[in-house]
């Protein structure tokens, strides 16, 4: 399906956030996002002729009408479907290439694709946006065997962003604490801003070890020494020149 030259409309840019998850939508291949929030990524991705054909679709009354108004009041109507319904319940098993997950917790992304793996598997390409609990996901992906293929880590109003790109797979595999917790991607990068978020972690971990590591009780002593674990290790990926005494 090609989109009419007529059917351009004035956006206002995307947020670096969604700007990154557009960038990772096949060009050329339908999408769905889930928890549209005003349809703004499938908008964007048709005004710019990156997709033919889009999904929107939300679980809450408010969400949904405002989705809704958002691709009325656009000439986009004929190449958008706004959906309401929960997960991926709104799509029918391989309806579109990419299925985009935005702005959830990473609890709730696992919920969602553990309510059916099946129809989940009939997709070709992920792209996850978890706003927090993003151990979850991770580990969930982990254990059911669906490859992590990249991990995008990026500021956004002064807040961390972390999009994990993620396809169906069989073969479960580990990660370690860190790699859980991190990203396993995240920990291979070098630039400045893995080292700032990095930091965040060291700062964190700094402050539970120290509250745990003077107790008497030996479930404390054993999570105490799970944390100085992952302390000595970003240390040295963050190239320490000493350790701190603990």
């Amino acid at each position: 399906m090609v989109i009419n030259e007529g059917a351009d409309i004035a956006m206002d840019p995307l947020s670096p956030r969604l700007q990154a998850i557009a960038d990772l939508v096949t060009v050329g291949q339908s999408m769905a996002d889930i928890g549209s929030d005003h349809a703004r990524l499938p908008l964007y991705l048709l005004e710019n002729r990156l997709v033919p054909r889009a999904v929107a679709s939300e679980l809450g009354d408010g969400p949904y009408r405002r989705t809704l108004a958002a691709v009325r009041s656009s000439n986009l109507q004929d190449y958008i479907e706004v959906r309401k319904g929960d997960g991926l319940q709104t799509l029918e098993a391989g309806e579109t290439d990419t299925v985009v997950m935005a702005g959830l917790g990473g609890d709730s992304i696992a919920a969602i694709l553990a309510h059916d793996w099946n129809k989940a598997g009939s997709f070709r390409k992920f792209i996850f946006q978890p706003m927090t609990r993003a151990s979850v996901l991770r580990q969930t992906l982990a254990e059911r065997g669906w490859p992590i293929l990249q991990e995008i880590l990026l500021q956004d109003n002064n807040r961390f962003v972390v999009i994990i790109v993620s396809q169906p797979g069989s073969t479960p595999y580990r990660l370690d604490p860190l790699e859980t917790e991190i990203g396993c991607e995240i920990l291979k990068a070098d630039n400045n801003l893995k080292r700032e978020y990095l930091f965040k972690f060291l700062e964190k971990y700094t402050r539970i070890y120290a509250g745990l590591k003077n107790s008497s009780r030996q479930e404390k002593q054993l999570l105490a020494n799970s944390y100085r674990d992952k302390l000595e290790r970003l240390e040295l990926i963050l190239n320490a020149s000493h350790r701190p005494r603990y």
